[in-house]
């Protein structure tokens, strides 16, 4: 068997995605007139130190903080934070239905 690279990872991962889904034309990459889906990790950390190449940090090392994320050019989250929901008011929603759950078996 042959060895794949981080950066055929990376590609198989992101264009290879969007070829498999026929869309290549309109995803997959970061080019101009395609959709604007981006994601920002922060690679910074204790864990990923000592790592010089980011593509080896993002494919090999342990999942990274979240930075930014835009889907279709809108911020959804900033600062690893989410932008377009009360992440509190979910968790209080999520305790809520599980303890509902949990009182009716």
């Amino acid at each position: 068997p042959r060895a794949m690279t981080v950066r055929t990872a990376l590609e198989l991962a992101t264009l290879g995605g969007a070829r498999v889904l026929g869309r290549a034309a309109e995803i997959g990459s970061i080019e101009p007139g395609k959709l604007a889906d981006l994601a920002l990790w922060r690679l910074d950390t204790p864990a990923h130190a000592g790592i010089e190449d980011p593509v080896v940090a993002l494919v090999l090392g342990s999942a990274p903080p979240l930075a930014a994320l835009l889907v279709n050019g809108r911020e959804v989250v900033r600062d690893g934070v989410v932008t377009t929901v009360d992440e509190a008011a979910v968790g209080a929603d999520v305790a809520q239905a599980q303890a509902a759950l949990l009182a009716g078996s």
